[in-house]
């Protein structure tokens, strides 16, 4: 437990969340607002950042994983707290204490690369789009980029 409490303080200290001066911006500009109709303070950047403040077990919440990892946050953040870098690292931690279910895999080389939920949004958007489309963004980046390499060479 030590353990995981070290990594999680090191994970906020990284990302700055000791800066955070609780304005909502990160909040203001998130877009899960607009993606996830159960969008709450619990999933949002402040709501994740706050738990992490006071100590919350965030390796088994399943709010750590509707976020898209877009940036926005930490660009609109006035103390350059980075909410991407938290969430990569409790996501780290959490695959690490073997969450693994709650992101994809990529079917080529195993990597696991996008939370599933917002890979069902994606997809559900993009629900009229052909298979060829869809299957495209069941691979990861980089094999994604490879495959759009030896498609277009």
């Amino acid at each position: 437990m030590a353990g995981l409490d070290e990594s999680l303080r090191r994970i906020g200290k990284e990302a700055g969340i000791d800066r955070c001066v609780e304005c909502g911006r990160c909040t203001a500009v998130c877009p899960m607002a607009e993606m996830y109709v159960n969008f709450s303070i619990a999933m949002s950047p402040r709501g994740i950042i706050k738990k992490a403040l006071t100590g919350e077990s965030l390796a088994a919440d399943r709010n750590l994983w509707y976020c898209t990892e877009c940036n926005a946050g930490t660009d609109a953040c006035p103390q350059q707290v980075s909410c991407r870098d938290l969430v990569r690292g409790l996501r780290r931690l959490a695959l690490d204490a073997g969450k693994q279910e709650e992101m994809s895999v990529c079917p080529c080389c195993g990597e696991r690369f996008l939370a599933l939920p917002v890979e069902d949004f994606v997809l559900g958007r993009l629900r009229e789009e052909p298979p060829n489309v869809k299957n495209w963004l069941k691979l990861c980046p980089a094999c994604r980029r490879e495959g759009y390499l030896r498609r277009n060479a």
